[in-house]
């Protein structure tokens, strides 16, 4: 289970926040990322979590959510709305089975849930590997955020580890600190070349950046091409 990351994005009620330590706590769980959250203390965690300690010794808060995604290999967005050019999937327990072994195998998986009321943005979605929805009655669609908590980790606990780990990747995937840094020289690459002749790119970007995560890329090939895109980019703008 210590492969597995909850990460909840400008979560606004500390309530809310206590819920998802109380379902973290219920399934097994315990590495809990809180991103931009708003101001809170323990005692209101308390309240709802009782003796949530396992929980909260391990919490870490970050400004910004691309330093909570850093040392994440996958990133699963939790949220019932589709996204071009990723994966959705509602298939839990076979997804569930699945992400255990990735867990297992190669490194830290995130499970990125939005805030209440509004859930995951675009952007947001476009730093993730996949999409899951959780399967529930379609005339009532909506889930809390300790609900679609609880019932993701629920899923992921019933799935019966493997008892011999499996044998690691031939390389390692690349983190999300690594994708941003190729993303970064993408945009770099795109004003460079002035390719977009008009506006700001936004929506070229946002794609640039889908298109880089669902290649699934190793960190030896992430490191080729961020490379490569440095150098290019070198030699345009010196000789301009």
């Amino acid at each position: 289970m210590n492969e597995i990351v909850v990460i909840l994005h400008r979560p606004q009620d500390p309530r809310n926040i206590g819920a998802v330590v109380r379902a973290m706590l219920n399934t097994g769980f315990r590495h809990l990322r809180l991103v931009e959250p708003a101001p809170f203390d323990h005692t209101a965690i308390a309240a709802v979590a009782h003796r949530p300690e396992p929980v909260l010794d391990q919490l870490t808060i970050y400004p910004d959510l691309a330093s909570a995604l850093a040392d994440i290999r996958h990133l699963v967005g939790l949220s019932d709305r589709p996204h071009p050019g990723l994966p959705w999937r509602n298939d839990v327990r076979q997804w569930a089975a699945e992400t255990r072994q990735r867990a297992a195998s190669a490194g830290p998986v995130g499970l990125l849930f939005g805030a209440e009321g509004n859930g995951l943005s675009r952007a947001e979605l476009n730093c993730c590997h996949e999409i899951v929805s959780l399967p529930v009655n379609p005339a009532y669609p909506t889930l809390n955020l300790a609900q679609a908590v609880l019932l993701t980790l629920y899923e992921l606990q019933q799935v019966t580890p493997p008892s011999v780990p499996p044998p690691p990747p031939a390389e390692p995937p690349a983190t999300q600190a690594e994708l941003d840094q190729l993303a970064a020289m993408f945009d770099q690459l795109i004003t460079a070349t002035a390719f977009v002749k008009s506006g700001e790119g936004r929506s070229l970007r946002q794609r640039l950046r889908a298109i880089i995560t669902r290649a699934a890329l190793s960190r030896r090939d992430a490191a080729i091409v961020t490379a490569l895109l440095r150098e290019a980019v070198r030699r345009i703008t010196r000789e301009q």
